[in-house]
This record gives C-alpha cells, structure tokens and sequence, in this order.
C-alpha cells in the first residue's frame, strides 16, 4: 500500500516533530498502521461524516488526529491533515457550505452574463504537441479580453502560467490518479511546445514556436482553432527557447 502525505500534512508533521517528539512518533506509528491496513488498527479508524464517502479519521494522544483519504480498492492512501493542539489551528473536512449575499449573487450573475457569447474570442497561452496523436495537449489559455495591459517583454500579452509549473502539476495528476499513463512523461522541455502571444500596439498575434514545428507543420491549424486566432493577424516565429531539449536556466 502506498502512502502519500499532502503537502498541507507533511508541513504539520514537520511542525509536530519540532515540538513534541513523542506526539511525532504516535504519528509515525499511525502512519505506518494506516499503510498496512488502512481502515482498522491503531487510533481508531472512523468515517470522518457518514454522509462524505472515503475520509476517515484516527486519534493520538486524546486531541490529536489524522486525516485520511481512501477507498476500498485502491492501493493507496492520501493523508490530507494532522491536527493537534500543539499545531496551528485549520479548517478541515466537512467543509461548511456558506451562501453568497444577495449582492454578491447579482454582481457574479452581471459578469457571467457579460461573458456570454464570448467563447469565441482570440485567446492566449501554451501548449504542448503530440507528435503521435497529432493533436495539442496540456493546453492553457486565457481571453485576451482578460488583459488590460501588457504583462510580458516588448509589450506582449500572454498567460502568466509557465510549461515548468503546468507540466509538474499534469505530471502527478497522471501519476496519482487512474492507470498512470499520459502524454505527460519525461522533462517539458522534450516535447514540442510553444506560446501565443498577443501584441496589442500592432494587433497582431504570434505563435513562438521552435525548429520542431518544420517537421510538424499541421500543428499550425490546430493552435489556430484551439486559440481562435484570426488568420489575417497571425505569424508564427521561431525562437531557441522553445527548441526540444531546451528550458529556463
């Protein structure tokens, strides 16, 4: 069985064990219980609510207790929080459902209804290429509508978001979750990718893009419809960067 602590979970138990040594190790003990079978054994496993499926709860040390994650089946377990008096405090599960006010509702339904009917619009972002599948993948994109100014170099618009940081992400979700199988394998770098770009002072839009897409040229069309670029105000430019095998310093 596989075990996985959050990122929220591995900071508290960082924190528990320079605090109170002892609680850590009733910690450590339950991790190792809940590894071997998670749904009996030390602390006394109960469903955190009988009315959320999968959470289960263990307690240590009378106030402390561990949050976890896990369904019949499955060969892993997530442990999402653990709570002592020792730590800082945490909203933790079940979360309490809290209602928008009559304003806020009416100020979130004008800007839904001013988004309408603009699905369409030029957008800007990343992408990668699938060579073998011959279409895009882990594609990012935002309206260039969003932007009110220029957010990157020699007054471009683009997405904030970085192929690093989008690729790491897509990376676990694949690794942690169904088969494990994806496009996303190995370094961003060593797949074909690339941005759009959006300048507003001529009005115009670039595809950066490296030496891949010579071999490749069908991808033209696919980031012109996945990004809804007009054809008339469209150039596509070559740029190292964004040459295969190569990334940020």
């Amino acid at each position: 069985m596989k075990l996985y602590l959050s990122p929220k979970a591995q900071y508290q138990y960082q924190c528990l064990k320079g605090r109170s040594v002892p609680y850590a190790e009733q910690v450590k003990s339950l991790l190792k219980d809940i590894q071997a079978h998670p749904l009996s054994g030390l602390g006394s496993p109960a469903p955190v609510n009988p009315s959320i499926p999968n959470y289960w709860e263990r307690r240590f040390n009378g106030s402390g207790m561990l949050l976890y994650c896990y369904e019949e089946g499955e060969d892993f377990v997530v442990v999402i929080s653990v709570i002592n008096d020792l730590l800082p405090s945490h909203e933790e599960l079940p979360v309490k459902l809290q209602a928008y006010s009559k304003q806020d509702y009416a100020a979130v339904i004008r800007l839904m209804e001013a988004n309408r009917h603009h699905g369409d619009d030029p957008k800007v972002g990343i992408f990668w290429y699938n060579v073998a599948w011959k279409e895009l993948f882990g594609v990012v994109s935002h309206p260039v509508r969003d932007y009110t100014r220029a957010n990157a170099s020699d007054g471009r618009i683009t997405c904030s978001e970085m192929h690093e940081d989008i690729w790491r992400k897509e990376y676990n979700r694949q690794r942690f979750h169904g088969d494990g199988k994806g496009p996303f394998i190995g370094a961003y770098e060593n797949k074909p990718r690339g941005r759009v770009f959006y300048l507003p002072d001529q009005d115009r839009f670039e595809i950066a893009v490296g030496q891949w897409f010579n071999d490749y040229p069908e991808a033209k069309q696919l980031i012109m419809e996945e990004f809804n670029l007009p054809e008339e105000k469209t150039v596509v430019k070559y740029a190292v960067h964004w040459d295969i095998g190569q990334k940020w310093m």
